[in-house]
């Protein structure tokens, strides 16, 4: 059998495979590996855009591979960045393609990861039944996930089916009281308080609010007590119930006296409205202006324009009319800056009712014309936002079915193309192998060629290399030659140096013994003179000596008398000085006890002190549990003697493990480490030293029965503070930041003798401590946060 039949078969045998195989062996086994790099660079890639395309690539190379995991990726980090981006469509899209190739390549953790993205994507966009069936789905696969329930709960929240979305969270909220989870409890409770209070049901909120009211009031922190009796004022406003609202405001108002709350404005606020309600205007009005005026250094024109806008109808209600105008006029600017057209509108008609009042009819019927210009302009935009919102969410709903569709559709497409183009490679490769006998004898040819052309050139270069030999060694002789010739004049040179030298050295000689005997008879002369003047000086000398110790004899007697009074006034002006340094060392101890030493020196030397901030610090709380029941049994002196005893021994903690006190607050204590002196060791310092407090509280425990404060929690975070005095007279050294709220909240959400900290901290600990992960849990204001437990 000849070659040509050989390579014949060869290619038939490799035509007939052509279809099993799809691709060659080796576009088969580094396309999957391509596709997966190409979303590795997206993934690290510092633009949108370039993220974007290198991800497109991906998802287009895994399905010329027909590499469904790494379609899956792709699908899945595209949808994710147009979510991100408020592409809802696109993110859809890409969301969709990966559930149904899901189906061919089943990975529950990304199919729990797709079906919770739909859901939240659904949940967006308002789609909330849609959401659900998504969140049922992801369920099924976990259904302990305490999260994924809460979300459900939420879509039915969301469309005021509180029925549905009791029965989502009664296993949580069995689940916290089970594990004596208080915090949570308040959690699930408030959410549902605050669905009622959202969808206008204020009765029904307040029923849940009051069911928190115990716990809250018995475990949870001032300022937890604040925000639930500033809730329950509130709604008890909305009911007109104002002598219970003007109760738990007074409450919550008494709270805030402790400590600073977060929004007093909106205390003050609900306070005036209350008191307006309850015949008590005067004093209303007073705290309505003091919610005025935070807002005013807040500068926060948006709900300064709704306060003013009350302010003028409750003075207007009071007949002070022109009090009345000034604050509806404010209302009325601020309202047209921050572009409230609501606020605007009710501004209007309060400016019509004031005119009317003055009987100025042209101008409140300016006014009101005015109002009801706005409320038509207002109703309809408002129907026409309703519209277009409830249009997009009807294509978006029917957008799911189509896309599917279309996936479904181009995937077949996609299978007949492959088939076509895995057709036209078979024809293809058989043009290539008929080619290839043809090509191999040319080469065979050329080969001889090139052999033959090759010889000639060795030889050639043979021939070459005998001559460079012979150059080389015809070079060498003539370099021996010429070193020769360097050496002997190098030896004629250096014997007329050596000559020339030695005639120098004898002028030399010559010139020194000259200049030595005119330097001798020189010296000779000069000591005949000194002699001359010396006589003379001697002479004077004594004549001056008698004058001077005549002199001296009066200046001791007038020194005597001086030294007397010197030494009178030394002893005064000691005396003095030893009277400023103990008052000196009394004020610097004094400063030392209120501010870091740092801080205090630099108030010496400067007279002020400037705000610092801190890249990184760590700041740690401790409370005592159950203080406020416990302390209403306690005398005054015995609660201080408590405190102090347990105050005393966290300072000294603090002060070895290089932290920083900064205040007490109530059962409260607060210190920081890496401040005034930033350090490293911080992070490590702040532990330690909440573990020693911990362990010095068990101890007081076991030896001293009578002991009132037997637990205490403590919290810790990491992060970026702001340190300085504040004060002209009273110096005060305190931090100011997120993090001082985020540790705060770590020692709200902790457990009795245990130390709760951040995710922050635990990054910077974790080497020199175990700790036990909590997950991820809800903070007020701050929401999901890592908490870990030091054990």
């Amino acid at each position: 059998m000849n070659r040509r039949i050989q390579c014949f078969l060869i290619g038939c045998l490799l035509c007939a495979l052509r279809p099993v195989w799809g691709q060659a062996p080796e576009e088969r086994e580094f396309a999957p590996i391509a596709a997966d790099q190409l979303l590795e660079q997206a993934k690290v890639a510092f633009s949108e855009k370039e993220q974007k395309s290198l991800a497109m690539e991906s998802l287009a190379e895994s399905k010329r591979a027909e590499h469904k995991g790494g379609i899956v990726r792709a699908s899945v980090f595209l949808g994710e960045q147009s979510a991100r981006l408020g592409k809802s469509r696109e993110a859809l899209e890409y969301f969709l393609e990966a559930e149904f190739y899901l189906r061919e390549v089943p990975n529950p953790v990304t199919q729990r990861m797709v079906y919770n993205a739909l859901g939240d994507l659904f949940m967006k966009e308002k789609l909330f039944s849609v959401a659900r069936r998504y969140q049922r789905l992801s369920l099924a696969l976990k259904p302990d996930d305490e999260s994924l329930r809460e979300k459900m709960g939420d879509a039915y929240l969301r469309e005021a089916l509180f029925d549905s979305a009791l029965v989502c969270y009664q296993p949580l909220l069995d689940i916290a009281q089970n594990q004596g989870k208080w915090t949570r409890l308040v959690q699930l409770y408030q959410k549902i308080a605050n669905a009622y209070d959202g969808h206008g049901d204020p009765k029904k909120s307040l029923e849940y609010y009051r069911m928190v009211e115990n716990w809250i009031e018995n475990l949870g922190s001032i300022q937890d007590r604040s925000l639930l009796y500033n809730n329950l004022g509130r709604q008890y406003t909305l009911i007109k119930d104002f002598p219970n609202a003007l109760k738990y405001l007074r409450k919550a108002e008494l709270q805030c006296s402790y400590i600073p709350c977060e929004y007093p404005e909106v205390m003050y606020a609900n306070l005036g409205i209350a008191l307006h309600n309850t015949s008590n205007s005067k004093e209303g009005l007073m705290y309505m202006m003091q919610a005025r005026n935070i807002l005013l250094d807040k500068k926060d024109n948006k709900s300064l324009a709704n306060l003013e806008h009350l302010i003028a109808n409750v003075r207007l209600n009071n007949n002070d009319v022109y009090g009345a105008i000034t604050h509806n006029d404010d209302a009325i600017r601020l309202a047209k800056v921050t572009r409230q057209r609501p606020v605007l509108a009710n501004a209007y008609r309060t400016a019509a009712d004031i005119y009317h009042e003055l009987y100025d009819f042209e101008k409140a019927y300016d006014y009101y014309k005015k109002y009801l210009n706005m409320a038509d302009s207002i109703r309809s935009e408002e129907a026409s936002r309703l519209e277009r919102f409830e249009q997009q969410r009807s294509l978006l709903a029917s957008a799911e079915g189509q896309i599917k569709y279309l996936i479904t559709s181009q995937n077949f497409k996609d299978l007949q193309l492959t088939q076509a183009q895995s057709d036209r490679k078979n024809l293809e490769l058989l043009n290539k192998n008929l080619e290839l006998e043809k090509g191999r004898q040319e080469d065979e040819l050329r080969l001889l060629q090139n052999q033959k052309s090759l010889d000639e050139a060795e030889l050639r270069r043979k021939s070459l290399e005998n001559l460079r030999v012979q150059q080389e060694l015809r070079i060498a002789a003539q370099q021996l030659r010429a070193e020769q010739q360097g050496r002997v004049a190098e030896q004629q040179n250096r014997l007329i140096a050596d000559l020339r030298q030695q005639e120098e050295a004898e002028r030399s000689q010559r010139i020194a013994d000259s200049t030595r005997r005119a330097q001798e008879t020189e010296i000779l002369n000069l000591r005949i003179e000194q002699q001359t003047a010396f006589e003379r000086f001697a002479y004077g000398l004594g004549s001056l000596l008698f004058l001077l110790l005549c002199l001296l004899a009066v200046g001791w007697i007038l020194a005597q008398r001086a030294s007397r009074r010197l030494k009178i006034q030394n002893s005064q002006i000691e005396a003095q000085k030893r009277l400023i340094e103990a008052e000196r060392i009394k004020s610097d101890k004094l400063l030392l006890n209120i501010l870091p030493d740092e801080i205090a020196q630099e108030l010496r030397t400067q007279g002020h002190a400037y705000p610092k901030h801190y890249e990184s610090a760590t700041v740690l709380f401790t409370d005592f549990v159950n203080f406020t029941s416990l302390a209403a049994h306690l005398s005054p002196d015995a609660l201080l003697t408590e405190l102090d005893e347990c105050f005393l021994a966290f300072d000294e903690i603090a002060e070895r493990h290089n932290l920083e006190k900064i205040k007490t607050i109530g059962d409260a204590y607060m210190c920081v480490g890496g401040i005034p002196v930033a350090n490293k060791t911080h992070p490590v310092d702040a532990v330690r030293a909440a573990l020693d407090m911990v362990a010095w509280l068990q101890h007081r425990n076991d030896t001293n029965p009578n002991a009132v404060f037997k637990e205490m929690r403590v919290g810790i975070h990491t992060g970026q503070v702001t340190a300085g005095v504040i004060g002209k007279n009273k110096f005060a050294y305190d931090i100011w930041g997120d993090a001082v709220n985020l540790a705060s909240r770590m020692e709200e959400e902790g457990i009795s003798n245990r130390i709760n900290i951040s995710g922050a901290t635990y990054a910077a600990i974790q080497t020199y401590f175990p700790c036990e992960h909590r997950g991820k849990r809800e903070v007020r204001n701050k929401g999901l946060v890592d908490m870990y437990l030091v054990t």
